[in-house]
């Protein structure tokens, strides 16, 4: 954080960032929260350099309802990316368990399964 950046700015660019994350993540949007990952992780780092030095804080409006809201959307935000985790990885294995459970084939006359490979009968010489 530059000598110039305001703890004021700092504060309000960071809640900006968790703010867009976390509406992207609820709208399922997982791709539009990564990409705000590189600017969130130099926004927290301000914000680390800024609460080193709680002197810098005092006399910003509304110090304390923000680094609640900071608190919360942080929190709130790591549940939501780790729901997102955990929903692909369950669409994933349904995915793959569909494809190993499937069965592709046809039917006999007395509706038995067979594999295609039988299915053709005579045809598969002429095809």
């Amino acid at each position: 954080m530059s000598a110039q950046t305001s703890p004021d700015s700092v504060l309000s660019n960071l809640l900006e960032l968790l703010e867009a994350e976390h509406d992207a993540l609820k709208a399922g949007q997982a791709s539009k929260a990564s990409s705000l990952l590189q600017p969130k992780m130099e926004a927290m780092q301000a914000f680390d350099l800024l609460v080193e030095d709680p002197a810098r804080l005092r006399g910003v409006p509304d110090v304390k309802i923000r680094m609640e809201r900071i608190v919360r959307l942080a929190t709130e935000n790591a549940n939501l990316f780790s729901a997102v985790r955990n929903g692909v990885g369950q669409a994933v294995t349904r995915v793959s368990d569909s494809s190993a459970q499937s069965y592709v084939g046809a039917y006999t006359a007395a509706g038995e399964k067979t594999a295609f490979s039988k299915a053709t009968g005579g045809y598969a010489k002429k095809a």
